[in-house]
């Protein structure tokens, strides 16, 4: 047993070392890879993700409608979420200020990429870098193993996960048993040695590292 858990501990020490040099899914927000995240910023990067372009507006606000105009006038679909008419308004700007450090609206993404408010969206449209945005592949979910049967891997794929942006399904659920591993690996010790509660902590917080490396890339 002792040898297993050896085991567990080893694996997953090498995939934290390997997350500490990739890059997080979504770099622009600036949130730590070990962050535990809000249910508000879950629910904030699985919106971006999904769709094409979301503003973050509020109803009243000049800026906001310019915004809405530029996109209007590209004949491109957009989701508008009105902070001002929310009961969670003032939280979810506050969310959205711990993934972009910007409190300002509107808070607009492209493909899930953070652009900025009204002025960078302008700036963006007119250096041609929203049409780009807008016409690139979508990078979502893993990188499919190209043995696997049925697998269509793009080319953009490929370049997201050489540069570290995708990982492949097989090494994502290799974080997540590593990751589970060293929960438990950790709670046993707990529990049969008298394991000290930093350590257990420092375990726990570790787990919960390796384990989101894997699975925030799906």
């Amino acid at each position: 047993m002792r040898e297993l858990l050896l085991a567990v501990l080893a694996a997953g020490s090498h995939a934290l070392r390997v997350a500490m040099h990739a890059r997080p899914v979504l770099p622009r927000c600036g949130t730590p890879v070990c962050s535990v995240a809000s249910p508000l910023s879950e629910s904030i990067q699985q919106t971006t993700q999904a769709e094409d372009v979301v503003i973050y507006s509020k109803s009243w606000c000049p800026y906001c409608a310019k915004t809405k105009a530029l996109f209007d006038d590209m004949a491109q679909p957009y989701t508008a979420i009105e902070l001002d008419q929310r009961a969670d308004g003032d939280e979810l700007q506050a969310a959205l200020l711990d993934l972009t450090q910007q409190r300002t609206v509107p808070n607009v993404f492209v493909k899930g990429q953070h652009i900025g408010g009204n002025d960078d969206s302008q700036q963006a449209a007119r250096s041609g870098k929203l049409k780009a945005l807008l016409e690139a592949d979508t990078l979502t979910g893993v990188v499919v193993p190209t043995a696997g049967a049925g697998s269509s891997v793009t080319a953009a794929q490929l370049q997201a996960k050489e540069s570290g942006k995708m990982i492949t399904e097989t090494e994502a659920t290799v974080r997540k048993v590593a990751g589970v591993g060293i929960g438990l690996a950790t709670a046993f010790s707990y529990a049969t040695t008298g394991l000290a509660y930093t350590a257990l902590a420092s375990g726990i917080f570790g787990a919960v590292c390796v384990y989101r490396t894997g699975a925030e890339y799906q």
